[in-house]
């Protein structure tokens, strides 16, 4: 038994994308087509198709009938919408284009248009880090720790912030490797980010002053750098290589640089990348990425658009280049134009994405809110934490995790291991680098 029960087409600049839902032997079939006919230097199709606000997708296959995806791993019925793009890829791996998300009910017949993709247009920040030029890049300087009890103080010392030979580094070494401090320094000393680096750009968690004791002062110095330029819609590019070493935590990541919608997590984070340096595959291994958005720090749903890993074991022995592309209606990131994460929330925008009640905080902005209003672009690598990013009880190789986020003093609990994860950070392989990076406006 086959009953069509839906079938749409979508014109764009020649390309047909068109659909069927389907019923076979008592099952929906949903059918996505995009005929080859209309683009022959395509070599990948794939599908991106939301149905009861689950977000799904569908490598397309090539067939007489044109590049296709058909699945009975859907639930419809007659009051059922769907929502669905396309991502068009050439012969060589390379991203052709977008399509803009198109939703449309069971009952709804006929020919549907869809806007034109945007495109990319003007290169509007780019830095090849032949200096470290402070009119595009503030470092960040103090024991804050990131709200997540990361064990670093950021500076601006040229030991943990520096280019070369057209890289900029990222480096994190261990506090009492500085000839300022030593061992007695950690436990009774005074650190004073003013007196000691000039500025304090945090005083949050008394991240501008602290006093060594029963807690000691942040056993390891690292670097952290935010873009003065921002971006609001296009792409940002980075090309870089990741640092190894145990307890590792680096990050390509971006925030609002006016959080209209109110504080952490109600204004968004978009993580183009993070990663960790222990070694094995659940870690330096992998590269993740994904959006934070929410209501309040106890209602932030980054799980909903949590959607992508990648897998490599040269991810910091070769460079690699990772993208986000933000349009009016979605955000996709890729690591060597290979899709990681897709965010394309439904008509109701991110409020209807995470079934909230109640007042809706981002009523004011668009479908895309809080993602709708400048970010800015942030580098760093920090180490360990407290927040569960290490998991307690996790297996992370041949070592044991020296600390747990819930004991009284876990940064002395650290840097009581030292002589384990310390001689894992070789140098500048223990660094970010980054080669270069790149805004694009739409």
């Amino acid at each position: 038994m086959k009953i069509k029960i839906l079938f749409w087409t979508l014109f764009h600049f020649g390309v047909v994308l068109s659909g069927q839902v389907n019923i076979e032997y008592n099952k929906p079939v949903l059918k996505l087509t995009l005929p080859s006919y209309s683009t022959p230097d395509v070599g990948r199709v794939i599908f991106r198709y939301t149905v009861k606000d689950v977000q799904k997708h569908g490598v397309a296959v090539l067939t007489t009938e044109g590049w296709q995806y058909q699945t009975s791993e859907v639930s419809l019925d007659g009051a059922d919408e769907v929502s669905v793009y396309a991502v068009i890829y050439d012969l060589h791996g390379n991203l052709k284009e977008v399509t803009d998300t198109s939703t449309l009910k069971l009952a709804q017949q006929g020919a549907v248009e869809i806007p034109s993709p945007r495109r990319i247009r003007a290169v509007i920040f780019r830095d090849d880090f032949n200096t470290l030029n402070k009119a595009s890049w503030r470092s960040e300087v103090s024991m804050y720790g990131g709200g997540n009890g990361e064990f670093q103080v950021y500076t601006n010392d040229p030991k943990n912030v520096y280019t070369h030979d057209g890289h900029l580094y990222l480096k994190p070494i261990a506090t009492v490797s500085d000839p300022r401090f030593n061992e007695n320094f950690l436990h009774t000393g005074y650190m004073d980010m003013l007196t000691l680096f000039g500025e304090c750009t945090h005083d949050g968690n008394n991240g501008c002053t602290r006093t060594g004791g029963a807690e000691i002062l942040p056993p390891v110095m690292s670097g952290k750098v935010l873009s003065i330029p921002s971006l609001r819609y296009g792409t940002v590019e980075v090309r870089a290589r990741l640092p190894k070493g145990d307890w590792l935590w680096p990050a390509i990541w971006m925030v609002p640089k006016d959080s209209k919608y109110g504080g952490w997590p109600r204004s968004g984070e978009i993580d183009i990348m993070e990663s960790k340096g222990n070694p094995g595959p659940d870690f330096v291994e992998k590269v993740t990425s994904h959006l934070i958005w929410g209501t309040s720090w106890e209602h932030q749903y980054w799980a909903i658009t949590y959607h992508g890993e990648r897998h490599a074991t040269n991810w910091y022995s070769q460079f690699h280049t990772w993208r986000m592309e933000w349009t009016h209606d979605h955000i996709l990131t890729f690591v060597d134009n290979q899709l990681i994460m897709t965010a394309a929330p439904p008509a109701g925008g991110f409020y209807e994405q995470g079934k909230f009640t109640g007042t809706n905080i981002w009523a004011s902005g668009t479908k895309m809110a809080p993602f709708d209003q400048d970010f800015y672009l942030i580098l760093n690598v920090a180490v360990g934490g407290t927040n569960g990013y290490f998991a307690d009880g996790n297996h992370y190789g041949n070592v044991t995790k020296p600390w747990h986020n819930s004991w009284p003093h876990p940064k002395l609990d650290f840097w009581n291991a030292h002589n384990t994860w310390l001689p894992t950070w070789h140098g500048e392989n223990a660094a970010l680098v980054v080669d270069y990076v790149e805004f694009k406006s739409l």
